[in-house]
């Protein structure tokens, strides 16, 4: 190996020097800070997703547990509180689970943001994930709503629990 010639085989400056990158240095640290707030971004709608998750968990756990207190006959003075309390529980869920849907689609917003910038520049990112970012994230807050709808209907059905203790209960007397 001749260093003139062969230098990059050595581990030099074998990206710049040949030809993978025409960008000056000042470029080439932009275009790595972009692909570091790529992921940040893929970070962040990923712990915003499971944390809705975690909630619709929490929301569903506190109504099962009020629908195993509103069965119980001691507690009967209270039982209606009980089912008042569960669709409390149920819609401060629903309203956490929509503040992290407007947290990730402002997220997605920051990812097209990125990829604009990333493709006025060369990068064209679309082409490499073969998906057009932009039109798939223009549905805004409605991008999982597949998934929303889920997460809706077992925060309904909760409270429905309490009730079905409560008519069972007085059923039975």
């Amino acid at each position: 190996i001749h260093y003139s010639t062969d230098h990059h085989l050595l581990g030099g400056d074998y990206p710049r020097r040949h030809g993978w990158f025409s960008m000056n240095d000042l470029a080439d640290k932009e275009f790595q800070l972009a692909l570091a707030a790529l992921e940040n971004c893929r970070r962040y709608i990923a712990a915003h997703k499971t944390q809705r998750w975690d909630v619709v968990k929490w929301g569903g756990s506190v109504n099962l547990a009020l629908a195993v207190a509103a069965a119980t006959p001691a507690l009967a003075e209270i039982q209606i509180y009980l089912l008042v309390l569960s669709c409390g529980v149920a819609a401060a869920s629903w309203l956490l689970v929509l503040h992290y849907n407007r947290r990730v689609t402002s997220i997605r917003n920051q990812v097209v943001t990125i990829i604009a910038w990333m493709k006025e520049r060369g990068a064209n990112y679309d082409s490499i994930v073969n998906q057009n970012t932009k039109d798939a994230y223009s549905r805004g807050e409605d991008y999982d709503v597949q998934e929303l709808i889920l997460l809706m209907g077992i925060l309904a059905a909760s409270p429905i629990l309490v009730l079905l203790s409560l008519i069972f209960l007085h059923a039975a007397n």
